[in-house]
């Protein structure tokens, strides 16, 4: 048993140092990170012409999250960077029906952050 919890603690390490722990689901539940690195993307389908808007909250301890706001064409619609603090997202964009983007690019970022779409 202790060598379980040995490679446990051996996996959650590696984890750590290199993409960094995430718990939670962006648009389902608030997202918890601890030094989180890399790209992440989200999709949001619509199916008719209309505004899709995204709010929430960031709240950080240290690093950075930009997010970028894609159209289904791949058109940034709108971005925001959230360093360390606590801020509000108000992302936006209207055009065709299609698959929208939100695309997170996380550098050591600590800390929690919530989406929520409004179509």
């Amino acid at each position: 048993m202790r060598v379980f919890w040995l490679l446990v603690a051996v996996a959650l390490a590696a984890l750590y140092f290199t993409v960094g722990l995430r718990a939670g689901s962006l648009t389902f539940t608030p997202l918890y990170l601890l030094n989180a690195q890399g790209k992440s993307t989200y999709t949001f389908p619509t199916y008719d012409s209309g505004k899709l808007e995204l709010t929430g909250s960031c709240q950080g301890q240290s690093g950075n999250v930009t997010f970028r706001f894609l159209a289904p064409d791949g058109t940034e619609l709108s971005a925001v960077r959230c360093p360390p603090g606590n801020f509000s997202l108000n992302l936006s964009g209207a055009g065709d029906p299609g698959t929208y983007t939100l695309s997170a690019n996380y550098q050591h970022y600590t800390g929690k952050v919530e989406v929520n779409a409004a179509h």
